[in-house]
C-alpha cells in the first residue's frame, strides 16, 4: 500500500493530483487519486502498457525485453503478486479501463468510453492471507500518511474517512492541550 501512496504522492509533486485516499481494513486496501490515470492506449511488447506493469516483475531483469518502461512496473507488479485479488482503475477523459486480477492473472479486463473531467487512478486489492506484516498495521501506515501530509501541506490527503495534513494535526494538538 505504500507503494501506491508513493506513486500517487509522485502525481501530487509533479503537480498532476490534487488528491490522495486511502483506506485499509484489514487485509484490504485502496489507494485512489486524482492525478493523470494510468496509461491506457499504450503497448509493450505486444501487451497493453497496464497489464505488462502488473504482470511482468522479471522487467527489467530480463535482457530480450527491450521496451522502455518505468521501474514502478516491478513495485505495481509485487504489489499484484503479494494480492489475492486485485482491481485497477485507470480514469482518462475519454475512457476508464477496468482490471481484475486473481492471484496475479489478469482475469478480466474492460474500457468505458466516456467524457469526464475527471482523471486519475484507483487500485484496490486484499493481501493474499499467509502474508503477514507486523510494522503494516492501520496506527502505522495512518502515522506514515500523516509524516507525508506534512512535508506536502497542499496535499489533500485522507485515511479510511479521515482528513489528514498539518491542518488537522494543528487540531489535534489544540484538543489535547
Amino acid at each position: 500500500m505504500r507503494a501506491l501512496a508513493l506513486y500517487s504522492l509522485a502525481e501530487f509533486q509533479t503537480g498532476h493530483a490534487t488528491t490522495l485516499r486511502v483506506r485499509m481494513d484489514g487485509r484490504s486496501f485502496g489507494v485512489t487519486d486524482d492525478g493523470r490515470g494510468h496509461a491506457i492506449e499504450r503497448s509493450i511488447d505486444g501487451l497493453a502498457y497496464l497489464t505488462f506493469v502488473y504482470t511482468h516483475l522479471d522487467y527489467p531483469f530480463k535482457t530480450s525485453r527491450g521496451a522502455a518502461i518505468q521501474l514502478h512496473g516491478i513495485g505495481t507488479s509485487l504489489v499484484n503478486v503479494l494480492c489475492s485479488e486485485l482491481v485497477v482503475t485507470a480514469r482518462k477523459r475519454h475512457a476508464t479501463l477496468h482490471m481484475h486480477f486473481l492471484n496475479g492473472r489478469l482475469h478480466k479486463q474492460h474500457v468505458v468510453e466516456v467524457d469526464s473531467d475527471r482523471t486519475g487512478n484507483a487500485i484496490a486489492g486484499t493481501i493474499r492471507k499467509p502474508l503477514h506484516f507486523e510494522d503494516a498495521g492501520p496506527e502505522s501506515i495512518r502515522q506514515w500518511l500523516r509524516d507525508v501530509s506534512l512535508a506536502n501541506p497542499s496535499l489533500h490527503l485522507h485515511f479510511n474517512d479521515e482528513t489528514l495534513g498539518p491542518a488537522a494535526v494543528d487540531l489535534e494538538h489544540k484538543d489535547r492541550r
